[in-house]
């Protein structure tokens, strides 16, 4: 039997409240022995500082489940308890103390009344956990309306090259039954706004459109520069234009854009708070709406972990037992290669001042729990997302989007040591474009950035999520494949360069082709970043050698 993935999510829900309930029980009891405690002689002022941290795990903690009124009893006791102990009063301790003998009597009602929580709306969670994976062979798919059926052949031929499953259609009838039968995730349609102002072609968009529940991105050619057929245009859903004659590079670019989250991975977020049950719910949360998370209850681990997780967002509780999250993020921060990672605070405190405290300790956004799970939601990826922007405008070279010189070497680095510790193979690739000076001498400048954003292009749509690319340096190229060794690398290389070759470049009314050449070498044990680029390279030269348009390993 099938099982609702909204069902899923509620029914492991309502078992971390249970199992929180049960944990509340014998936390309040051990409260009460601390408070009991204090009637005796010892060392009063530490069973006070571990009645405090009680009180903060729990009035951050108790809303998140469902008591609410706990929670916010704790939370008062709290703010209670460190101004007593700041004035040293005796009566105002012994108020805290009679407060916290009376917990338990919050705990029965609430447990009778509470109703299940919803993590995210049932929509958010089908969506989640039904989106297409990212590493999988299903191609994006394509729908073409061109009445050229020699243009409209050849735009899927390189559509193809690019991985993505085109289809041509030249009449708009048979195009409407295709997408009521299987919807694609992109429409090319030719408008004709030069006979008819785009109205037959956008009466096809905008019916396609109606008949979907998604919107789908319609790519179109032939620009009108009226402002109504231009609204109506963005009405239909279209979201970019294309002039004649028409530029599959640059529409290749385009899909690329608009259809990243076939291939975007998951947005990672690393959590850390000494609080098992709240890790466990918030975890929940953000996994139903589609995040990678990782749940760390040891501060000391945080760095290890990032090396190997590499997080999008770092969410900190504020207070925990061996150190505290501004204290944490400030760690993290004396690493340059974390400095751009946002770090969002949590807190029960709901204190102005300690709010902005955290804020100027290497913080970017701040949290009082519990946290509604949308509001949770909503902050980690606005962060993640931006994160993401940053960190490509920074290290990606502007030409291509691929990273820059740098950075490559950088990831390389960091994949090499990933490898050496899961004992996985690694292959490095310097690729290099033939004869690019007489491109560039013949036809011009810009014509070479064409041809450069080309081989790009295909590189980033054929290969995996997982493998680098970078542009070491005007039309060479640096590939850092994971997890794969050399026959399968110089196969896949092969692919390439044979799908490259078949490109149809257009210059001065004269179209021509290139080549490029690529030496691959698997890592191993002795090799440093330097000497595995320095080795891939001399293949490189060697495959220029033997006469080019070739690829050499060993």
């Amino acid at each position: 039997m099938e099982h609702n993935p909204v069902d899923i999510v509620q029914e492991r829900l309502r078992q971390l409240r249970e199992e929180y309930s049960q944990w509340l029980v014998d936390e309040l009891a051990a409260l009460a022995t601390d408070a009991e405690e204090l009637a005796g002689g010892g060392d009063r002022d530490a069973v006070w500082l571990t009645i405090r941290d009680r009180l903060h795990k729990l009035a951050g903690g108790a809303g998140t489940f469902g008591f609410v009124d706990l929670g916010e009893a704790c939370r008062a006791l709290e703010i209670q308890l460190d101004e007593a102990l700041a004035t040293s009063s005796p009566s105002s301790l012994a108020e805290v103390r009679c407060g916290v003998m009376a917990l338990p009597g919050f705990l029965e009602p609430a447990r009778a009344s509470i109703e299940p929580a919803k993590p995210v709306s049932a929509l958010t969670v089908q969506t989640a956990l039904t989106a297409p994976d990212a590493t999988s062979a299903v191609y994006p798919r394509v729908y073409i309306l061109e009445d050229d059926e020699a243009l409209g052949r050849q735009l899927c031929q390189i559509l193809a090259s690019f991985h993505y499953a085109a289809t041509l259609f030249v009449d708009g009838l048979a195009l409407q039954r295709a997408c009521r039968e299987r919807c694609p995730d992109a429409l090319i349609l030719d408008l004709h706004f030069a006979d008819d102002g785009g109205a037959e072609g956008l009466a096809i968009g905008e019916a396609i459109q109606h008949e979907t529940t998604v919107q789908l991105p319609i790519f179109a050619t032939e620009e009108s520069q009226r402002f109504d057929v231009q609204l109506r245009a963005v009405r239909a859903g279209v979201v970019g234009f294309l002039a004649r004659p028409l530029d599959p590079i640059r529409l290749a670019e385009m899909l690329e854009v608009h259809l990243r989250g076939h291939r975007a991975a998951p947005m990672r977020v690393l959590m850390v708070d000494d609080d098992a049950s709240t890790l466990d719910y918030h975890r929940l949360v953000l996994e139903t709406a589609g995040f990678a998370v990782t749940i760390l209850d040891r501060p000391e681990l945080t760095l290890e972990v990032m090396e190997s997780f590499a997080p999008d967002v770092l969410v900190l509780d504020v207070r925990m037992p061996q150190c505290s999250g501004p204290e944490l993020a400030q760690i993290v921060r004396y690493h340059s290669r974390w400095l751009q990672v946002p770090i969002v605070y949590l807190s029960a405190s709901g204190d102005a001042r300690a709010q902005l405290t955290a804020m100027t300790k290497a913080g970017d956004d701040f949290m009082v729990k519990p946290i509604a799970p949308e509001a949770l939601v909503a902050a980690v990826t606005a962060r993640a997302r931006r994160a993401r922007t940053l960190a490509m405008a920074l290290s990606c070279d502007g030409l291509t989007g691929l990273l820059k010189h740098a950075d490559i070497k950088e990831q390389l680095s960091a994949a090499l040591a990933q490898a050496r510790r899961r004992q996985q193979p690694l292959c490095v690739v310097m690729l290099d474009i033939d004869h690019f000076k007489r491109v560039n001498d013949t036809y011009g400048h810009l014509v070479g950035d064409e041809v450069i954003r080309a081989l790009a292009s295909l590189l980033d749509r054929r290969l995996r999520e997982s493998d680098l690319i970078g542009r070491y340096g005007g039309e060479e190229f640096l590939l850092v494949l994971n997890d794969c060794e050399e026959p399968q690398a110089v196969r896949v290389v092969d692919e390439l360069r044979e799908a490259f070759a078949r490109f149809s470049f257009l210059a001065e009314q004269q179209s021509f082709a290139c080549t490029y050449s690529a030496g691959v070498l698997q890592a191993n044990a002795e090799h440093d970043v330097e000497a595995l680029i320095g080795k891939a390279d001399q293949r490189l030269y060697l495959a220029k050698s033997e006469g080019r348009n070739r690829v050499v390993a060993g």
